[in-house]
């Protein structure tokens, strides 16, 4: 502990008067102490909050050191199956981490060591939160991690808590590979172990949002649709049910559905809902057949589809007619498991079901 200058002066003094007595009398010198050089302020930061600063490097390869206690290199990565949520999340303003370590991304339970670290802040939407879910339905294990009650769940792909924090809504997760079939990178460690990671994530990340103020929980958006959903032009009834070949006779109809219509009942839907999304089911006969999620102003974040490890995951396919600025690229999955997402004008969409490539080559026809 340093001591205070005057306080140190006044010592010696005191010191030096003690031990004069013991010697022949003579006047003690006035002590004038020297000044304290003044530190040297350290900047504050500015700017929005960065992945870094919410988890540092370290903390990131600690989390994801696999059961054989090697350390790990993490690299930022966009995992492709949630690559298009992570774009929404972005672009209304929230804040989407992720890092990856081992191979890239092949089949879920096909023999590999990767493994996600993700964390995801949603600004403004703490008082709409929910826990996490558990099976068919909301989690209700809890452990306090920063002062406070975080829901947490675990299964398969893996861990994840959620709190509110300050206005937020935040999310942080592990997932890997082959957890269901050999284990992958975290065989041995346990569940505990990997909620003990994610806890110690929370520790750090949660008290940094806690304790930014707005200015740092401000991150670029884009301008979001403000009239209501409506599945008109590029996405017209007429051109969307030639594309998907529904039989003649059907009773088909195409239902648009505002985000938030209902209280959010999950993270993914209070993104959807602060992105101004809608959607456009497609029902046959009664039958669910297709859905196209569209997110008005959220072209310009297309990008987030080719990043790494989402550009492995995420194919680019032909678009014809097309102005130079529309971009495509699916999952090469076939029936209700393909996925297709289009950028097109200022808008960006996801298409699920049999036919996606062949919708988003309606939506184009229908937009030009």
């Amino acid at each position: 502990m340093r001591l205070n200058a005057a306080v140190a002066a006044t010592a010696c003094l005191v010191l030096f008067a003690l031990t004069g007595c013991l010697a022949a009398p003579v006047a003690a010198p006035t002590a004038i102490p020297s000044p304290s050089p003044s530190p040297t302020p350290t900047p504050e930061a500015s700017g929005p909050l960065t992945c870094d600063e919410l988890v540092p490097p370290e903390l990131v390869a600690a989390t994801l050191e696999g059961g054989d206690g090697i350390a790990v290199e993490p690299v930022p990565a966009a995992k492709g199956s949630v690559a298009f949520d992570q774009l929404l999340l972005e672009g209304a303003g929230g804040l989407a981490c992720t890092w990856r370590v081992g191979s890239g991304m092949p089949e879920y339970n096909a023999p590999s060591d990767w493994a996600y670290l993700t964390v995801e802040v949603l600004p403004g939407a703490g008082s709409q939160w929910v826990p996490l879910s558990m099976g068919d339905g909301p989690s209700t294990m809890t452990r306090r991690i920063a002062g406070l009650d975080a829901s947490i769940s675990g299964g398969d792909p893996g861990w994840a808590i959620s709190a509110p924090v300050g206005g937020s809504w935040v999310r942080a997760t592990i997932s890997a590979a082959a957890l269901t079939s050999t284990g992958g990178r975290f065989l041995g460690l346990g569940a505990e172990t990997m909620t003990d990671r994610l806890a110690q994530v929370g520790e750090v990340a949660f008290p940094v949002l806690q304790q930014a103020d707005d200015s740092r929980l401000t991150w670029p958006a884009v301008a979001l649709r403000q009239g209501d959903a409506a599945c008109n032009g590029g996405l017209d009834e007429s051109g969307i049910l030639d594309a998907l070949e529904v039989p003649e006779g059907s009773a088909a109809e195409i239902v648009a559905s505002e985000p938030d219509a209902a209280a959010p009942g999950s993270f993914e839907e209070a993104v959807d809902a602060a992105a101004r999304t809608f959607t456009c089911d497609v029902q046959v006969d009664g039958r669910p057949v297709l859905t196209i999620t569209t997110a008005r102003g959220f072209a310009s974040r297309f990008d987030r589809l080719s990043a790494v490890d989402a550009n492995a995951a995420l194919v680019p396919f032909e678009l014809a007619d097309a102005p130079a600025d529309a971009r495509a690229v699916g999952n090469g999955a076939d029936g209700r498991a393909a996925v297709a997402y289009l950028a097109i004008g200022d808008s960006a969409y996801a298409i699920q079901g049999a036919g996606a490539p062949a919708v988003a080559q309606a939506i184009v026809a229908q937009t030009f």
